[in-house]
């Protein structure tokens, strides 16, 4: 939900305008369709998304009645290879790809909404802002030691041998 999303990012130094502006970086890329299948399928799929764009990926995703997780998806629809405010005009109209992405609008704050609202109308200050938040953000020192470490790969914990 978006209160922790909101204190994950505040447990790192970043507020929640940081959150909702470098979310915005997902306005050019792609998810698989295991990212966010589980939005799609079942008795009662995620009611925050558009019906037409629902569907859409619903025909993307499954092939049959079976999901094809290896299915790429582009984060935003309407301009997936430019960066720009796009991605927060699709969170409005209920397409935004991923859940944590849409619910910074559809059950965001007062002011993650606000924020996508400002965003939509003001292209200039989400560039001037986004640049403030990636440099905040690339100021995070990770843990490392006996506090956490650098995964050789991001989906898995590094394994150590005792040998």
């Amino acid at each position: 939900d978006i209160s922790t999303l909101i204190s994950k990012f505040k447990d790192v130094g970043l507020t929640e305008k940081d959150m909702v502006t470098l979310s915005g970086a997902h306005t050019i890329g792609k998810a698989r369709c295991a990212t966010f299948s589980s939005r799609l399928m079942g008795v009662q799929p995620d009611s925050t998304i558009q019906t037409e764009y629902l569907t859409s990926l619903q025909q993307l995703c499954t092939q049959g009645f079976v999901i094809n997780n290896n299915t790429l998806a582009a984060l935003d629809l309407e301009t997936p290879v430019t960066f720009d405010n796009q991605y927060y005009a699709n969170l409005r109209s209920g397409e935004g790809l991923l859940k944590t992405d849409q619910l910074l609008y559809s059950n965001g704050s007062e002011t993650t909404r606000e924020l996508v609202e400002f965003y939509i109308q003001n292209q200039p200050a989400f560039f001037e802002n986004f640049k403030t938040s990636m440099i905040k953000m690339g100021n995070i020192q990770p843990l490392t030691g006996t506090s956490g470490e650098i995964r050789r790969n991001c989906k898995f914990i590094n394994s150590y041998s005792s040998a």
